[in-house]
Formats: structure tokens, C-alpha cells, sequence
């Protein structure tokens, strides 16, 4: 039997029903990642944790809105007893079995914002081909970017339960959300990165386009003929290749909504630690007050208040599915797997692709490379390299130039896309 106030009842159970909403939605993102082998990218490390945050937090409200009365008066002869402590201050009087369940959700915040960090790391090195010289730092890497996130957010709540922390407010805050606020702020600056080299590929693709193909794939592919033969002749063992202009780009730029969703991911993130730093900040005059008073506040605006507060915690498991769980493979295999065959096999209208232009001047760049033949390797776009191929890829056109061999990116990490090479017949 719930002991909230009346009139609050109706908002409990509509927030505990959200809150279910984003559980199941993180389960399907975790059951789209697993069916694609990809059981340990950085993406499903954050739905892991994101997943844990959303049960703690459903077994703390049906525990609070039970016993809610109860607590209360708990709260308030241990905010008494410890009103002066940072650590109560921080978790608003929370105590026992609640302040596990609050530590637990601190400790996946962290780690949801530095495996972030560690994907936009992944994103900025794939396209700039920073591993392709580096394999033994791209094999540490891989293993660094998925220890470190926890080891260092173990460490700050290891640091938040020494008394030397718990006796400043201030050194508690700054403990408390370094690494969060750290990783999503450098996040964001990669993010500004990927985004400008998105628009300048965007922009040299249309240049391209507006100038004759004939003519330009004619100079390549004789280019092309002539860089083969000079270099056989000097070592027979390496051939010249026509490449991508942004050959690292390609990585990123198969799916034209990888940086989009991206970008939403990180916003969405950050604007939950800033919402999460900012909710904490008036929690010491709170507690103050509430030290003063003799008996709790028990009013349906301070409970209406506190069951609100739980939709910020449970939303990340909902943001993520919606960011990456609906890409075109994904939205297919779901498609595959819960609309009945009854209804799928009736054809649906679909309207013409936008990128009709951009598919037939691809065409006419195919026609012109005649003599080319084309090898690449396909992946989902945040798959990993030992994932399933993608029944429909997203290719971009990208212009093409001409040089020596180029060693294939063969990541052991997830790669977003593919690393293309069309080599000189």
C-alpha cells in the first residue's frame, strides 16, 4: 500500500511507467547489438550501465512510494544527526538501502559519459586514420577504452566515502562530477570535429558533381594506369590503388545520420549531467532547513517534486535506443521481427529516395570505371569488426584519386562502416 500523499498517486505511476518504457527500450537496443556480435562495443557498454541505472531506479521508487512516510522520518533524524556531512547533503538525506541504490546510479553516469567519450574517441581516429601505423596502440586502446571508464569511476566514489570529501560540499561536487563533466566536454569538442569534416566532404561531393565525370574519371583511370606501371616496375609487390578522397571519412560517412545521431547522443547526455550538477547545488539549504524543522515535510509538492526527479535517470535508457537503435539495419531487423509476415508481405508505397541524383551520378562514375574492379569490406556502422555485414549498406560516392597502396584498415575495435579500396585492374 502507497503512504505518498494524495493527489500524487496518478504521478508515480505515470513516471514508474515511463521509467518501464525505457527499460524494455534498452533491452531491445542490447538484443540489436548482441544479434549483430557486438556484445562489448562502446555502445552497448553505455546501455549496460544505463540498464543498471534504470533498475535501481525502479526498485527505489516502488521502495519509496511504499514507504514513503516511513522514510521520511527516518531522513529527518538522520539529516540531524549529519546535516554538516557532504555525502548527505549530496544524496538529500538518503541513507542505507536508498544510498546504495544512489551511489549505484551515480557510479553508471560516470561510466555512460566516459564510454561516450571513448566512442567519439574511436569515431575521430577512424577517420583521420590515425591507427593505420599504430596497431599495437589501437589493440591498447581498445582494451584501455573499455577498463578505464570503470576503474576511474570506482576510484571517485572510492573518494567520495573518505571523511577529508565528505567534510566540504564544494570538494564533494568537484569529486563527484570531474569525470562526467570532463568526458561529455571534450565529447562535444569532437563531436564540433566530426561535424566539419562531415560538411566539408558534404561540400566537395556537390563540387564534384557539378563538373564533368566523364572527363575526370577518364584522367583518373589513366593516372591510375600510369602510377601502376611506374611503381610494378620498382617493386613489384605494390600496387597503386584509386582510393576516396576522405578514405578515413568513408568510415564515418556511409550513414549520413551517424553524426546526427551522435551529436543528439552527446547533447542529450550533457544536458543531463549539467541538469544533474545543477539539481545538487540548492540541496544544502534543503537539508539545512530540514534540519531545523520538527517534522517532515510530508506535502504533496515535495513528493510530487522527488517522483519527478527520477525521469532524469531513467532517460539515458531510452535516448540511446532512439539514437542508435534506430538506424536503417536496425529499424529492418525489427521490422523482420515483430510486424506479422501477414502484413509485411502486403508492399507498402514508398516514396522516391532524395538521393536519386546522387545514385544516378554514381552510376554514371560506375560506367566510366569500367576497367575497375571493387573490393570492400562492409559493416554495420557501429558494429565491430567481427560483425555481420549489412544487407543494405549506405555508400557515399565520394570522389576518387589515385595513389600508392593504401593497408586496409582492419580494426579490432568497432568500426563504423567500411574501409573501401578499388584497386587498378
Amino acid at each position: 500500500m502507497s503512504q505518498l500523499p494524495e493527489g500524487t498517486l496518478g504521478d508515480a505511476v505515470g513516471v514508474l511507467i515511463f521509467t518501464f518504457i525505457c527499460f524494455f527500450s534498452n533491452i531491445l537496443l542490447l538484443w540489436l547489438y548482441w544479434r549483430n556480435n557486438e556484445q562489448l562495443g562502446y555502445i552497448t557498454l553505455v546501455a549496460y550501465f544505463a540498464l543498471l541505472c534504470t533498475i535501481s531506479s525502479i526498485i527505489q521508487q516502488i521502495y519509496n512510494y511504499t514507504l514513503w512516510n516511513d522514510l521520511l522520518w527516518a531522513q529527518l533524524y538522520y539529516i540531524k544527526a549529519n546535516y554538516k556531512n557532504a555525502d548527505v547533503i549530496f544524496n538529500n538525506g538518503n541513507f542505507g538501502f536508498m544510498r546504495i541504490l544512489a551511489v549505484i546510479r551515480l557510479l553508471c553516469y560516470i561510466v555512460e559519459s566516459s564510454y561516450l567519450l571513448a566512442y567519439c574517441i574511436q569515431v575521430i581516429t577512424k577517420m583521420n586514420n590515425f591507427w593505420v601505423t599504430r596497431r599495437d596502440g589501437e589493440r591498447i586502446f581498445a582494451v584501455v577504452g573499455r577498463i578505464a571508464p570503470v576503474f576511474l569511476a570506482v576510484i571517485t566514489i572510492g573518494l567520495l566515502q573518505t571523511a577529508a570529501v565528505q567534510s566540504s560540499f564544494i570538494a564533494y561536487m568537484v569529486v563527484a562530477n570531474t569525470q562526467s563533466v570532463l568526458s561529455c566536454t571534450i565529447s562535444i569538442v569532437l563531436i564540433s570535429i566530426i561535424i566539419r569534416q562531415y560538411v566539408q566532404a558534404k561540400l566537395a561531393w556537390k563540387r564534384v558533381q557539378t563538373t564533368d565525370d566523364c572527363s575526370i574519371w577518364s584522367r583518373l583511370i589513366r593516372s591510375g594506369s600510369s602510377n601502376s606501371s611506374s611503381s610494378n616496375s620498382d617493386n613489384p609487390k605494390e600496387q597503386s590503388t584509386i582510393i576516396p578522397v576522405y578514405t578515413a571519412q568513408g568510415t564515418v560517412f556511409d550513414d549520413n545520420w551517424v553524426v546526427i545521431r551522435l551529436s543528439i547522443a552527446v547533447v542529450l547526455i550533457s544536458a543531463f549531467i549539467v541538469a544533474n550538477v545543477v539539481t545538487h547545488l540548492p540541496q544544502r539549504d534543503d537539508v539545512a532547513r530540514d534540519a531545523q524543522a520538527d517534522e517532515p515535510d510530508l506535502g504533496p509538492e515535495r513528493a510530487r517534486s522527488n517522483i519527478i526527479g527520477y525521469i532524469f535517470g531513467v532517460t539515458p535508457g531510452l535516448a540511446i535506443w532512439i539514437v542508435f537503435g534506430l538506424t536503417r539495419d536496425f529499424r529492418q531487423t525489427m521490422y523482420d521481427m515483430f510486424v506479422p509476415r501477414r502484413w509485411r508481405n502486403r508492399k507498402p508505397t514508398t516514396a522516391p529516395p532524395l538521393e536519386a541524383s546522387w545514385e544516378s551520378v554514381r552510376s554514371r562514375q560506375q560506367a566510366d570505371l569500367s576497367g575497375v574492379t571493387v573490393e570492400s569490406d562492409l559493416q554495420l556502422d557501429d558494429m565491430d569488426a567481427g560483425a555481420k555485414r549489412r544487407p543494405f549498406p549506405d555508400l557515399t560516392g565520394a570522389p576518387l584519386l589515385v595513389s600508392n597502396s593504401t593497408p586496409r584498415l582492419t580494426p579490432t575495435d568497432r568500426s563504423l562502416s567500411r574501409d573501401g579500396e578499388i584497386s587498378v585492374v
